[in-house]
């Protein structure tokens, strides 16, 4: 069986030793630079502290709180529009559904 493209690879392959044979001191840099990255990151990874932040909870926030654009629009030339991401999703509609009931104003969503 003949796989030109795993001949081809091993011919690249053989290329690549042959140059890099040629040049043994770029080649030990090459691998003394990689090795040494590798360790930085490796030693910066156990140096920092990983904290694990759990779910965050916020209290509800008023309407009174909300900023005065929303409750009197005054240069506006229609109705506010209620952007999100359009989703076929159930969950995401109703989502919608009641922030538009809760801030009890004329938005088309």
């Amino acid at each position: 069986m003949d796989f030109p493209e795993l001949n081809k690879f091993a011919v690249l392959l053989w290329k690549n030793f042959t140059l890099k044979r040629r040049q043994v001191i770029v080649l030990c840099v090459e691998i003394l630079l990689t090795l040494l990255f590798a360790g930085t990151l490796l030693l910066a990874r156990h140096s920092v502290n990983i904290r694990n932040v759990g779910p965050l909870h916020y209290p509800p926030i008023s309407y009174d709180y909300l900023s005065s654009f929303l409750k009197y629009p005054d240069n506006s030339p229609g109705p506010l529009e209620l952007a999100y991401v359009p989703s076929k999703s159930i969950v995401v509609k109703s989502i919608v559904e009641l922030v538009l009931l809760d801030l009890n104003m004329n938005l088309k969503g």
